[in-house]
């Protein structure tokens, strides 16, 4: 009655342990310890199934040798005591290891270490072996027997149910470590795009823009730079792929062009520049299609150069037409180097608008597969009655109506441009 009162009270305690940390060495560690102690055993073991690699790896081993095994023992499936109870998922009691075939003795051999009587259970998690737990060597000589087996094989079930919660947790912590990350890192990549959209003194023009990533960062920007007080350049750009490794692309992308706007005065040679950067460093296959001009804001000149983007989509107020300012289309930046860019020049009228999108506008779906579509951008963008900031933000709106209930794939970007002129100041 007293070793059974023991037995409870050594589960107990166990029990207590498992809650008492979700750091998976450390909780091994400490049950191990406690079931080493109640099995009266010189050495005890554990090892995890590595389910890439199809072996057991030795997480943790307490006994003369654990120091030497500990991390380096490994098994295949079916080799040993351990592997063949990972291999059919029962317990086993080997009272000799002499006279048991399945005994692998590499690692006496290797260690010194003489194993005379084995208590193996599997770790299991919803009929799933996740690891083998082992105890050897009785203190006292003898051989292990069955209430020692139904015992450990206790302790081995409240062991795989604190290894698969101290997995989780970890998977969890991860989990929430990366979305902190990703906060950062979106904060970190707003940052890039302008805080505040230029403000003419003589309302001869008004811009905005807006950018929704697919995930928490995406690889959609752009930029609007006053070089004086008649000369705007507004640029939108789309890297290749979404997430980290686009919005890191986009970022040093950014920060390139900027430098670049400042060194050079046209489109074409900003976009040369860029693209030999680009190519030189290139990574992983990446590149961006973009798209750069540059508005007389007095004057209503329009000089642009395209990188196998969308072009730019003028609404000309005079004649009341749409068109795909095409002709200075190019490939990609960051593919091939020493690409033609041409560049190309339009006259603005007076409430004449450009308006700039990425793919992800056009390419958006609807639960019954269908694309927005350029058709449907352009039918929305030719409503009257609109501010830079309304045609933003109706753009916008129409497309996740469209696409309401589903996953957005891409990112979402428009830049809007209206050219007002130095004499009509209705915006």
């Amino acid at each position: 009655m007293q070793a059974k009162v023991d037995e409870l009270k050594s589960l107990i305690e166990v029990s207590i342990i498992i809650n008492s940390t979700n750091e998976l060495d450390e909780l091994i560690a400490l049950v191990m310890e406690k079931a080493q102690s109640v099995m009266k055993a010189e050495a005890s073991s554990v090892m995890l199934l590595n389910e890439e690699q199809n072996i057991l790896e030795c997480k943790f081993a307490l006994g003369e040798v654990g120091d030497q095994i500990k991390n380096t023992m490994q098994l295949k499936l079916g080799e040993g005591i351990a592997g063949w109870v990972a291999m059919h998922g029962k317990p086993q009691i080997v009272p000799d290891v002499s006279r048991d075939p399945r005994f692998a003795s590499k690692v006496d051999n290797s260690t010194g270490f003489q194993t005379r009587s084995i208590l193996a259970a599997p770790l299991m998690v919803k009929d799933k072996i996740i690891g083998v737990a082992e105890v050897i060597n009785h203190i006292d000589g003898k051989a292990f027997d069955e209430d020692d087996l139904e015992l450990f094989s206790t302790f081995c079930r409240q062991v795989a149910m604190a290894i698969e919660n101290a997995r989780m947790f970890q998977v969890k912590l991860e989990k929430q470590k990366l979305e902190q990350q990703l906060e950062a890192a979106k904060f970190i990549q707003q940052s890039f795009l302008p805080k505040a959209f230029p403000n003419s003194p003589e309302k001869n023009f008004a811009v905005a823009g807006k950018s929704l990533p697919a995930a928490s960062i995406g690889g959609d920007f752009f930029d609007i730079i006053e070089f004086d007080d008649h000369t705007l350049g507004i640029a939108l750009g789309d890297v290749t792929g979404k997430g980290i490794p686009a919005a890191l692309y986009m970022a040093r992308l950014v920060s390139e062009f900027r430098i670049f706007t400042k060194i050079y005065r046209y489109p074409s040679q900003v976009l040369k520049a860029l693209n030999e950067v680009l190519v030189d460093r290139s990574f992983r296959g990446m590149f961006v299609t973009f798209q750069y001009g540059l508005l007389n804001t007095e004057s209503g000149e329009f000089i642009y150069a395209n990188a196998g983007h969308i072009p730019f989509i003028w609404m000309n107020n005079q004649t009341h037409h749409i068109e795909l300012l095409k002709g200075a289309k190019s490939v990609p930046l960051g593919i091939l180097s020493n690409i033609p860019l041409n560049e190309k020049k339009v006259q603005l009228n007076k409430g004449d608008w450009l308006v700039s999108i990425t793919d992800g506008i056009i390419e958006a779906k609807n639960k019954v597969g269908q694309l927005y579509s350029m058709n449907r951008t352009l039918d929305n963008l030719s409503k009257n009655g609109k501010t830079v900031d309304q045609l933003v933000e109706s753009l916008i709106k129409d497309v996740q109506e469209f696409a309401s209930g589903m996953q957005q794939y891409d990112d979402l970007t428009i830049l809007a441009l209206k050219w007002q002129g130095l004499n009509d100041v209705r915006f």
